[in-house]
C-alpha cells in the first residue's frame, strides 16, 4: 500500500528519535503575558486555588510560528494539527509538513487528558489540608491529595514532582515588582508587602509553581523539520492575608542553567531522574496542549483519544 505524501512523512520522522528543542530565552519580557493578569489574580482571590496549588499548576498559553530562512511568520493554531505515532511520539502538522515535537514518548495520552478536561492542578504539596482543601483538592481532580489523576500511577510522576522543586532565578526587580503589585492589586490588597529572610523565625510563606502569565513561543522549524519551544514558567511566593487572599511578595523565573546539547532523559530507564531541562520541556509542551485545545477543542480530542488507544 502506498502512504499518503503528508502520512509517508509522519513516518519518516517518528522513525528517528525526536530530541527535545528548547530554546533558551534570556529575557523574561519576552514570553511573560501581562494580559494573563486576571487568570493569575485568581489564583490568589479569597478562597482560590492557592489554597491547595502549592506545586505544579499549567496554564499557560502558546504563539505557534512558521520559521524559514531567518524569518518568522504567525501561525493561527487552528490550522496546527498535532498527530501521534503508535510509540507515543508527537509531530505537528502544518502546509503538508511535519514537525517533531521533543517530548517524552506516551506523555501525550495523561497530558493530553489533563488538558482536555481543563485540568489546572498537576501537582501540588498543599498548604492546607483542612475539609474545606480536601473537597477543594477532589473537584480539582487529584489523587492522594497530591496528583492530578491522569498522571497517578504513570513514570511521569518522578518529572511532577521534580518540576515541584526545580530551580529558579530571581526576575529583573522593576518586573518582579510590576508582576505582583498588579496580582495584590487585583485581589484589593494594594500595598501588600512582606519582609522574607532565611531565619527560621521569619517564615517566607509558601509558594507556587505556575505558567499562568506565560505565552510560550513555538517555532516550526523548516530546515529540521522540527520544533523548538522559548519560555519558562514562573514561581510565587506568597503569604495569606487576613482579608483571605494571598499576597504576592515575590517571583522568580525557572532557571535555564543546563549544558550545552542538553536532550531529555529517558523516564522509563531504570534510576532515572528528571533534569531541569525535562522540567521546562514539559511546561512547554503543556502550553502548546493548551493553545491547540483551546483552538480547535474537537480536533484535539480526536488526537488525545488516538495517544490514548489502548491505554485503560
Amino acid at each position: 500500500m502506498r502512504l499518503a505524501p503528508a502520512l509517508a512523512t509522519v513516518v519518516t520522522l517518528f522513525a528517528c528519535c525526536a530530541n527535545a528543542q528548547v530554546r533558551v530565552e534570556r529575557k523574561p519580557s519576552v514570553f511573560v503575558d501581562p494580559s494573563a493578569g486576571p487568570a493569575a489574580s485568581e489564583l490568589f482571590a479569597r478562597s482560590g486555588y492557592f489554597m491547595i496549588a502549592g506545586g505544579v499548576v499549567l496554564g499557560g498559553s502558546a504563539a505557534l510560528y512558521l520559521e524559514q530562512g531567518g524569518s518568522d511568520r504567525l501561525v493561527p493554531a487552528r490550522a496546527v494539527a498535532p498527530v501521534v505515532d503508535a510509540g507515543g511520539h508527537v509531530a505537528l502538522m502544518y502546509g503538508g509538513s511535519a514537525y517533531r515535537v521533543g517530548m517524552p514518548a506516551g506523555l501525550a495520552c495523561p497530558l493530553g487528558r489533563f488538558v482536555a478536561r481543563d485540568g489546572i492542578i498537576a501537582y501540588t504539596v498543599p498548604k492546607f489540608m483542612d475539609a474545606e482543601s480536601r473537597r477543594m483538592m477532589m473537584q480539582a481532580g487529584l489523587r492522594h491529595h497530591r496528583i492530578a489523576r491522569e498522571f497517578d500511577g504513570t513514570m511521569f510522576e518522578p518529572l511532577l514532582r521534580a518540576a515541584d522543586f526545580a530551580a529558579t532565578t530571581p526576575l529583573a526587580p522593576d518586573m518582579a515588582q510590576a508582576l505582583t503589585a498588579a496580582l495584590n492589586d487585583a485581589n484589593s490588597l494594594d500595598g501588600f508587602v512582606l519582609a522574607s529572610a532565611d531565619g527560621p523565625d521569619r517564615p517566607i510563606g509558601s509558594l507556587i509553581n505556575a505558567d499562568v502569565q506565560v505565552r510560550y513561543q513555538v517555532f516550526l522549524m523548516r530546515a529540521s523539520q522540527s520544533v523548538e519551544v522559548a519560555g519558562v514558567p514562573l514561581r510565587y511566593f506568597w503569604q495569606l492575608d487576613r482579608s483571605g487572599a494571598a499576597g504576592v511578595f515575590a517571583v522568580d523565573v525557572f532557571a535555564q542553567n543546563w549544558p550545552a546539547g542538553s536532550t531529555l532523559t529517558d523516564l522509563a530507564a531504570p534510576g532515572a531522574h528528571p533534569t531541569q531541562y525535562d522540567i521546562v520541556n514539559f511546561y512547554q509542551v503543556s502550553g502548546l496542549f493548551k493553545e491547540l485545545h483551546r483552538s480547535n477543542p474537537s480536533a484535539f480530542g480526536a488526537f488525545v483519544a488516538k495517544a490514548c488507544a489502548g491505554s485503560a
